[in-house]
Order: C-alpha cells, then structure tokens, then sequence
C-alpha cells in the first residue's frame, strides 16, 4: 500500500512540473498554430481550431483570462509577457492578411481573442441559417467524391455544434431516444449526400444505395461512391488511350509499296480493269491487242 501511495505522488509531482509557462522548440512567434485561417466567415471554425491548438499546449488560460497576468512584483511577470507576445503573434498569423490589416494590434492575447469575437461571431439564429443554406446548395458539379463529401462534412460539424441532439436529464428515459434521433439525422445526411451528386455519373449507383433495405450508413455510401468513381476513372484512361490510338491510325501517312504498279497520272493499275481483252491491270486505251504489241 505504501508503494502505492509512493507512485500516486510521484506521478502527481511529475504532473506539477508541466506548467503553462513551458515553452518549446515550437512556440516561436513564426510559428502556426492552426492550419485555418480566419477569413471573417469561418469564425466559428477558426475559433475552434485555436481553443484545441492551444489547450493541448496547456495555453488557452491566457487567452480566456483564467491564467492572470501576476503583480508587478511576481517573478512570473517577465514569463507571463513572453507566452502572452508569442500568443498574439500566433493568433495574428492565423488571420488572412488582407483582414490582418485592419484588425488593431493589441498586445494582450485576451484582449484581441475578445475583439475577434466580437468582430465576427455570429449569434446562432443566423449562423444556423447560413449553414442551412450552404448545405441546400452544396451540390457536386464536377468535383472528386473526396471533396464534395468533406465539403459537406465541414457544414455538418459546425451544424451539429448549435444544433446538438436533446438528451434526457429526467434519468427516466427508457427508449432509447437519443440513438433514435442520431440515427436519423445520419439518414438525413445520406439523403443530401446522394442528392447532391452528379446525376450524369452517379445517377445509377445513387438508385441502387436508396433501393436497399435497410439504407447503408453514410460511411458505407462514401465507400460504394469512391469505388465507383475509381472504376470510371480506369474506364475513362482506357477510352482516351483507345482514342489517341485511333487518331494516331488515322494520321500515320501511308507506306510506300514499290509491288504496287501506278500510272504516270497517280492511278493504280491493279484497280484498272480492260472492256475489250476483259483482264485486269490496264484499260482499252493501252490494250496492246489494240495499240498492237511492242
């Protein structure tokens, strides 16, 4: 029991020495901490991105005011400043440039995370209607499987962050409701997946998913697609190898065959044909039963 209670505190004591204020190879003031970038429209994401970069960086504190700057006085101070800075510069290296110019440089981290919030984030009614109709306009034309499918998959994330489906707090709930009403959203999903798709090319697959019974799962759909799409690929290579041959058959000039006899005017003997000896190979006008033997 006692080695226990050893190796309990011990692993608290290890966990006491991984603070805030570390900072690593990568926290420099170039470096990105998210691969988003905030373009005014996409706050919801961008926001969502920074709040995961920068809690697993144990770093989030200062940027939602729970990690305070210390007394003048605190030798935490100098620390404090040094994480702020490399913060507000990582945040403004996450913003378009051309929306970089016009945001003021504020040099507390809290402060410009408030300022960007207050900027562009939108309150839920609109945004959820925004989503709503980017989802209804959402359509293939012309794009892979891949990217139509996460086109859509990153209206869906945010959806589901304001539309997340009611669980039952009564503790009462026998049901099963939850599952019930995730299941159906799935089929929902399915049906603007597959209605989005180019009617040209995926018109048939498209039938034979919905005539199942039960609907695949999404994910099972995708599968079916991207396969699909890989085997009119193969098909299309083939058809423009077989074309290119057959324009290639078409403009190769002709072989030279010196068996083959031709009048002095271009005109091939072995298709010329006599109407008085009947043989082929001349006509009367150089028959030599008529113009006589040489």
């Amino acid at each position: 029991m006692a080695e226990n209670t050893t190796d309990s505190s011990a692993t608290k004591e290890q966990r006491k020495t991984i603070s805030p204020y570390d900072i690593t190879s990568l926290d420099n003031p170039g470096f990105t901490i998210t691969q988003v970038q905030l373009k005014g429209d996409n706050y919801e994401e961008w926001a969502r991105s920074i709040r995961t970069a920068l809690r697993a960086r144990k770093k989030f504190g200062f940027i939602d005011g729970t990690i305070k700057q210390p007394d003048k006085k605190s030798e935490d101070l100098e620390d404090w400043w040094t994480i702020n800075s490399l913060l507000v510069s990582s945040i403004r290296n996450t913003i378009e440039p051309s929306l970089r110019s016009s945001i003021s440089h504020v040099e507390i981290a809290q402060e410009l995370w408030k300022d960007l919030e207050d900027r562009f984030f939108i309150t839920n009614g609109p945004r959820i209607q925004q989503l709503r109709s980017s989802l209804a306009e959402c359509k293939q034309r012309g794009m892979s499987i891949m990217d139509y499918y996460g086109k859509l998959k990153q209206i869906w994330d945010e959806l589901g962050n304001f539309e997340q489906i009611p669980i039952c707090k009564c503790g009462k709930c026998t049901c099963n409701l939850g599952s019930i009403l995730e299941k159906k959203r799935e089929e929902e999903k399915l049906h603007l997946f597959l209605m989005g798709l180019d009617e040209n090319m995926y018109g048939t697959v498209r039938s034979n998913i919905l005539a199942q019974d039960p609907l695949p799962g999404i994910n099972k759909a995708y599968s079916i697609l991207i396969q699909e799409e890989r085997v009119k690929m193969i098909a299309r290579g083939r058809d423009d190898e077989r074309e290119v041959m057959a324009l290639a058959a078409r403009t190769r000039p002709r072989m030279f065959d010196p068996n083959r006899t031709r009048e002095p005017d271009g005109r091939d003997r072995d298709n010329m044909f006599c109407d008085h000896c009947k043989k082929m190979g001349h006509e009367a006008t150089t028959c030599f039963e008529l113009k006589g033997y040489p």
